[in-house]
């Protein structure tokens, strides 16, 4: 997205996401995995964003890209949502805890 304004971590996505990850996979996961499932989230996100941003100073030759700059806007929609979720830290930590209990 070029305009970042648009650009938002969505909560009650997170949590339907949540939600359907831990029906399926939940049994087999440890404790430890469960409740690091924020910083999972965060943690791709961020590296996702790494990603766009070293292909983008390379020349764009991994991701395909149809305009100049789609890469550097795609780096500043995955950190503002990284932004976003430091914002709603205790919310996704406590969307994860409603579900393990």
């Amino acid at each position: 997205e070029e305009d970042q304004s648009k650009v938002h971590f969505l909560l009650d996505l997170y949590k339907v996401c949540v939600k359907g990850f831990l029906q399926e996979a939940g049994p087999i996961l440890t404790e430890k995995e469960i409740m690091t499932l924020p910083w999972g989230a965060k943690l791709m996100t961020l590296e996702c964003g790494i990603r766009f941003l070293t292909d983008y100073l390379e020349g764009d030759h991994y991701f395909a890209t149809h305009r100049p700059g789609q890469n550097l806007d795609r780096t500043r929609t995955q950190f503002k949502l990284v932004h976003d979720m430091e914002e709603h830290w205790d919310e996704m930590n406590a969307i994860v805890r409603n579900y393990t209990k």
